[in-house]
């Protein structure tokens, strides 16, 4: 019998309300600082708290190219790393899941993460949080 995961949706609405208006902004509040801390107020733990900070290449002051992230994750593409963490879903993702998709002009990056609300996804733009319907998830993926 699987024991059934408790998730604190008051706690994700908070969130969201409280970044709203905060856009991407590398080392600060990227992508993944954005959906480590949602799954963090909903679970009581991000989804990667191991992750954080290694993905930065701290002498360069930037994010770490591709063939160093390999090597730090031990994982070639994105979706692999994230499989590692969470279990990967190919349904309508429910409120709370993981979710990537890819480029829009408000995006500083060409895909990027973040966190379904049932009907649409929130993400991370430029200058503040946008939305995209939920039929433009490429991948999703829950905890168990």
């Amino acid at each position: 019998m699987t024991q059934r995961v408790e998730v604190n949706f008051p706690a994700l609405s908070a969130y969201l309300d409280e970044v709203k208006g905060r856009g991407f902004m590398w080392h600060v509040h990227d992508c993944f600082m954005f959906t480590n801390e949602a799954f963090r107020r909903m679970y009581g733990s991000g989804w990667a708290d191991d992750w954080a900070d290694k993905y930065i290449d701290k002498d360069a002051g930037l994010y770490k190219k591709r063939d160093q992230l390999v090597y730090t994750f031990g994982h070639t593409t994105l979706e692999d790393a994230i499989d590692s963490k969470l279990k990967r879903i190919n349904y309508v993702p429910p409120r709370g899941a993981l979710v990537t998709a890819k480029g829009q002009d408000q995006w500083v990056i060409d895909r990027a993460l973040g966190i379904s609300l049932g009907n649409k996804a929130a993400f991370l733009g430029k200058s503040r949080m946008i939305f995209l319907p939920i039929r433009r998830i490429e991948s999703a993926w829950i905890r168990e």
